[in-house]
């Protein structure tokens, strides 16, 4: 689980260096719960434009996968129209 959570905050620095439009804010809540937040923001006005919240647990690693698909999506220049 580690290295994924390393991985997403690298591809987060990635987003921010190489799309104009969005970047991407990461939280995490170290209580009970360890809800870890991540939501892709436009530069412009703050906005929301994609949010997923993650319950980690050691089931999460399906989760984490679809977060960092959701990276190279944005990424990868799709949503930088």
């Amino acid at each position: 689980m580690e290295e994924k959570l390393l991985k997403i905050f690298k591809l987060a620095d990635e987003l921010n260096e190489k799309q104009e439009k969005v970047y991407a804010q990461i939280s995490y809540e170290a209580d009970n719960r360890k809800i870890l937040e991540i939501c892709i923001r436009l530069k412009d006005n703050f906005s929301c434009c994609s949010r997923c919240e993650i319950r980690l647990s050691n089931n999460s690693e399906i989760q984490l996968d679809n977060v960092i698909r959701l990276f190279s999506y944005y990424i990868g220049g799709v949503s930088n129209e």
